[in-house]
């Protein structure tokens, strides 16, 4: 039995690893994809330490520093784990490879890109339609880009873009983008990005690839447009699926306390895939930490 599981590769599970690592903590972690939404990051222009890189070069750094603790613990990516259960003793984590019992859980999986949920979506996804600009924006190079969404997800998207093609279309919902200040400005100011307010996108249509994407105006009009790519960036929402042990709230968020505690005693929930406020790398990082402290209290007190 494990005196732990993570659950999750992102900045707040990857802080916890070295905390529970430190502490000489007998304990497996479910990496899934190592980074999390870090990975899609195009800058990171807030994160102490360093004054500007992107997502893939700070997980690269949190992954050099995971390293020197490589021996102390079990690493399993791409296992997903489906299920947590509470027997007598500890608990059972279920993946489709197996089962793993453990004293103590700690769930740090982060969030997801949200769906459109229109016509075409699922048909062009990889052929032409995608949710990474960071990932796939040299692909799309001098081609026809619509990106759907308003916030900050959209904004990085088109900055991003913007390096590859000079033809970017961005469709919202709202009247007006409403980013953070700095990304709205960046993003207004480039003459080859148009915006689309009060648009919502209904279809997306394609042969083998992507060609166009179909939106309904402030006036209720259908509109058909010419597209090669499109970049669907509406938010995320959290990975919690698996862990209908513990509480959430509407949004599915899993419930903690100022210890990252959740509903139930023994399990602890950090980062994005929680009801905190804030969903930034640093913040990530912290309350991973702060979750694994409270895990090896807990621990020694058993």
């Amino acid at each position: 039995m494990f005196d732990c599981i993570i659950i999750g590769g992102g900045p707040a599970g990857m802080a916890a690893a070295v905390y529970l690592a430190r502490q000489k903590v007998n304990f497996l972690m479910f990496a899934g994809n190592i980074g999390g939404q870090t990975l899609w990051s195009s800058e990171v222009e807030n994160y102490l330490g360093f004054h500007l890189l992107n997502g893939p070069d700070l997980v690269k750094k949190f992954q050099e520093h995971l390293k020197d603790y490589k021996d102390a613990f079990e690493m399993k990516t791409g296992e997903f784990v489906s299920d947590i259960q509470k027997p007598k003793t500890g608990f059972t984590v279920k993946t489709p490879k197996g089962e793993y019992e453990t004293k103590t859980v700690l769930i740090a999986t982060g969030t997801k890109h949200r769906e459109l949920g229109v016509p075409g979506e699922q048909e062009f996804k990889g052929k032409g339609v995608t949710y990474c600009a960071t990932c796939d924006a040299p692909l799309f190079k001098d081609k026809q880009c619509y990106i759907v969404g308003g916030g900050n997800s959209a904004l990085e998207a088109a900055l991003f873009l913007i390096k590859y093609t000079d033809k970017i279309t961005i469709l919202s919902i709202e009247s007006e983008l409403h980013g953070d200040k700095v990304l709205v400005e960046k993003v207004t100011a480039e003459p080859n990005i148009r915006f689309v307010g009060q648009a919502k996108t209904v279809a997306i249509t394609g042969d083998t690839f992507v060609n166009g994407i179909t939106y309904k105006d402030a006036h209720d009009k259908e509109i058909h447009e010419s597209a090669q790519g499109i970049f669907i960036e509406i938010g995320l929402v959290p990975v919690t699926e698996f862990a209908g042990i513990v509480d959430k709230n509407k949004y599915n968020e899993i419930v903690v306390d100022k210890n990252n505690s959740t509903s139930v005693l023994g399990i602890w929930a950090a980062g994005d895939c929680t009801d905190i406020t804030e969903k930034q790398i640093a913040v990530a990082v912290g309350e991973g930490s702060k979750a694994s402290l409270q895990i090896i209290k807990y621990l020694q007190s058993q």
